[in-house]
């Protein structure tokens, strides 16, 4: 048997996160998920994901704080990080990728399919 990859998807829109879930599902990886930053930042400390699939605007903390107390502490963890927003301005994917996002993903402009083949690339 082998150990699937882990993915913790962030992300607050229920439908968005439902769908992405099943999507990486059948494409055979374990996911977890959390609804807003506080959530997810204890999720990546705690089961050490992978990847992470993280929206930057969440209730609580914001993606941009996500990706600061990540990459504070990548000397203990250190999980590949694919931007997935609605925020298109370049000072905000310069931002992410300054803050240690590996991809930035523009929700409107790519399928889950794209986003799949994302993670497979990073991961497999």
């Amino acid at each position: 048997m082998t150990d699937k990859k882990h993915i913790l998807l962030i992300e607050d829109d229920a439908l968005i996160l439902q769908a992405y879930q099943i999507g990486l599902e059948q494409a055979g990886f374990k996911v977890s998920t959390a609804r807003d930053g506080r959530a997810g930042l204890a999720a990546i400390l705690e089961g050490k994901p992978d990847l992470i699939l993280l929206d930057l605007i969440l209730p609580k903390k914001d993606g941009f704080e996500i990706l600061e107390a990540v990459q504070k502490n990548r000397h203990v963890h250190d999980p590949a990080i694919i931007v997935l927003s609605n925020l298109g301005q370049s000072s905000d994917i310069e931002r992410a990728k300054t803050l240690g996002a590996r991809d930035y993903v523009i929700k409107a402009n790519h399928s889950m399919k794209d986003v799949i083949e994302k993670v497979k690339k990073l991961l497999l």
